[in-house]
């Protein structure tokens, strides 16, 4: 996953700058960021309170995934694949306000683009990073 990361990041970047990268640190990101960091070299990770990374906790989740509600409804031609579509048809609400994918579902696509949607926001507040 990380080497197909930094291929994209690389292809997709500005020439002679890559394109940043964000990663969920959560379970088996932190490999990821490792292997991002120790083998391809990657210079623009994402870094969040000077972790590399994002951390997804119970904290700002409900927030990525109301943010992609209504991202659904203003900019319907962000959501042009059919997995993501699926994911959010199957995104449901558990007890005590926790959300995630149906029983036999999966949520891995949203959470993708809930996190990049997360990250450019904040870049856009922020104007982070500026170099």
């Amino acid at each position: 996953m990380a080497q197909m990361a930094a291929a994209l990041g690389r292809e997709y970047g500005a020439p002679g700058r890559e394109a940043l990268v964000a990663v969920e640190r959560n379970n088996h990101g932190s490999g990821v960021l490792a292997y991002l960091d120790a083998i391809q070299r990657y210079p623009r990770v994402y870094e969040q309170s000077g972790v590399a990374g994002w951390l997804t906790t119970a904290g700002p989740k409900p927030a990525m995934v109301s943010r992609m509600g209504a991202l659904l409804v203003e900019s319907p031609g962000l959501f042009l694949s059919a997995r993501l579509l699926e994911e959010c048809r199957t995104m449901v609400s558990y007890a005590g306000g926790r959300s995630g994918a149906a029983p036999g579902a999966h949520d891995d696509c949203l959470m993708a683009m809930a996190l990049a949607q997360a990250v450019r926001a904040e870049m856009l507040q922020t104007g982070w990073p500026r170099s």
